[in-house]
C-alpha cells in the first residue's frame, strides 16, 4: 500500500457528497499519506439552465475564500476559485480555466509542503497536468463516461472527449471500474487497468443483525418498501418505469433517499405510494437499507449504462438484500444474483421476484458472499501496486 506520499485528487464530485470511489479511495490512502481532496470548481454559466443553484454557488464561493479545510491529520478539502463558464464550450476556455484552477491548488500545495506529489485525478477536465503542481506521477481513475453526464444540455461532448483523451493518454497508470472503460481507455494508454469499486462491508453489512433497528422515518411507511439511494438527476433516473411500477402495485412503496439535482417530473411526486426522504449522513445508510424489502438502480441511458459500476449495488448486497437494476453491462456476470432489467415488465417482474429472494436464507447468504469480495482495501493495494511499478519505471528512465 502507499505510504509517505503526498497526493493530490481532483475529485468529480464534492467532499460533503454521497461517499463515492474518490471518498472512499482518499479516506483510506489518508491514513499513510498526506492528501488534498480537492472539490470540483462550480461554474456561474449554470445559473443560466438552472437558476435554483445559486444558493449552492454562494455557498461553494464562499467556502473557496474560506480556504483549505482540514478534515483528520494528513486529509484536506480545498473549494477552488468559481469558473465563469462550463467545461467544453469553447477550446480556448477550456485552457484559460484549466491554467486558471491549476494555478490555485499549486499555491494550496505549495502552502501545505504537498511535495512532488501524486496527482491523482477523478474529474478530467479541471486541470491540463504540465507539471504545474510537479507532480512525481499522473493517475486517471475513469469511473463513468463523463462526456455523457456533462453534455446534457449542449451539444460538446466531442469536446469534452478530446479533452479526456489528452489526459488518458498523458497519464502515467490509468484505473477503471467498468470493462467498457478498460476497453475504451486501453486503446489510448497501454497502462490501462481494470478495477472496479468496492464496499465498505463492515458499515453495511452490520445491518443484518437482528438487533440493528431500521431507520425511525420508515417505520410509518407500510411494507413492502422498494427503495433507492443515490444522487438522483432525471437524465439518469428512468422514471418512467418507476411511475409504472407504482401505478401497477399500488401496494408497493418507493422510497428514494438522496439529493435530488432537479425537481423530478411531477408524475412522480404526485404519485401516493413515492416518497422522497432527501440525503442522508453515510453512517445512517445502513439503518434505511435494513427497512428496504428490494433495492433498485433505475438508471436509463445507453452510453451511461455500459459504462457505468454503481458502488451501490454491492452496499446492498452486503446488507442481504435483493438488487433490481436496469441492463447495467457491468453487472452481465450477476444475473444469478443482480435482476438486470431491459424493459419496464422485466422491472416489474423482477421486483415482485425479488420481494420473494429477500425471503430465502440461501439468497440472502449470496448476496453477502458475494458483496465480500469486493473491498476498498483491496482496490487501493491493487491500485498502490501498479502506482508504485509506474514510479520505479519513471526513475529507471529519468
Amino acid at each position: 500500500m502507499l505510504k509517505n506520499e503526498n497526493i493530490i485528487c481532483i475529485s468529480l464530485v464534492e467532499w460533503d457528497f454521497i461517499p463515492l470511489v474518490m471518498h472512499h479511495m482518499m479516506t483510506r490512502l489518508a491514513k499513510n499519506n498526506r492528501v488534498l481532496f480537492v472539490d470540483p470548481p462550480i461554474a456561474f454559466s449554470n445559473l443560466l439552465i438552472k437558476p435554483s443553484l445559486w444558493k449552492k454557488h454562494c455557498m461553494k464561493t464562499l467556502l473557496w475564500l474560506r480556504g483549505v479545510c482540514q478534515i483528520t491529520e494528513k486529509l484536506y478539502v480545498y473549494y477552488p476559485p468559481p469558473l465563469f463558464l462550463q467545461y467544453g464550450h469553447l477550446k480556448i476556455v477550456d485552457r484559460l480555466n484549466q491554467t486558471f484552477t491549476a494555478y490555485f491548488i499549486s499555491k494550496v500545495a505549495k502552502h501545505l509542503k504537498l511535495l512532488s506529489p501524486i496527482l491523482w485525478i477523478y474529474h478530467p477536465y479541471v486541470i491540463d497536468p504540465k507539471g504545474q503542481l510537479k507532480e512525481k506521477l499522473i493517475c486517471y481513475d475513469c469511473n463513468d463516461d463523463l462526456s455523457f453526464l456533462f453534455s446534457q444540455h449542449f451539444d460538446k461532448r466531442k469536446r469534452l472527449s478530446e479533452i479526456e483523451a489528452n489526459l488518458t493518454k498523458k497519464a502515467d497508470v490509468v484505473f477503471t471500474t467498468s470493462r467498457h472503460l478498460f476497453r475504451l481507455r486501453k486503446l489510448q494508454n497501454p497502462n490501462t487497468y481494470y478495477l472496479p469499486s468496492a464496499v465498505d462491508f463492515e458499515l453495511f453489512n452490520k445491518s443484518i443483525s437482528p438487533d440493528f433497528k431500521a431507520a425511525h422515518e420508515l417505520k410509518a411507511i407500510p411494507r413492502p418498501i422498494i427503495g433507492f439511494i443515490g444522487g438522483m438527476h432525471n437524465s439518469k433516473m428512468n422514471w418512467q418505469w418507476i411511475k409504472e411500477a407504482a401505478q401497477s402495485h399500488l401496494d408497493w412503496n418507493f422510497v428514494f433517499l438522496g439529493p435530488c439535482f432537479e425537481p423530478p417530473p411531477p408524475y412522480i411526486t404526485d404519485q401516493k405510494n413515492i416518497t422522497f426522504v432527501g440525503a442522508k449522513p453515510p453512517e445512517a445508510l445502513p439503518s434505511y437499507i435494513k427497512g428496504f424489502d428490494v433495492c433498485l438502480i433505475p438508471y436509463q441511458g445507453e452510453e451511461f449504462l455500459k459504462a457505468c459500476q454503481p458502488t451501490k449495488a454491492f452496499e446492498y448486497l452486503a446488507a442481504g438484500k435483493p438488487v433490481v437494476a436496469s441492463w447495467i453491462s457491468e453487472f452481465e456476470d450477476y444475473q444469478n444474483i443482480i435482476r438486470l432489467s431491459r424493459e419496464v415488465k422485466d422491472f416489474i417482474k423482477n421486483i415482485e421476484e425479488a420481494l420473494q429472494d429477500g425471503k430465502n436464507e440461501e439468497m440472502i447468504e449470496l448476496y453477502i458472499r458475494t458483496a465480500q469480495g469486493y473491498t476498498w482495501d483491496d482496490r487501493i493495494e491493487k491500485a498502490s501496486e501498479f502506482i508504485n511499478n509506474a514510479i520505479r519505471c519513471k526513475q529507471m528512465v529519468g
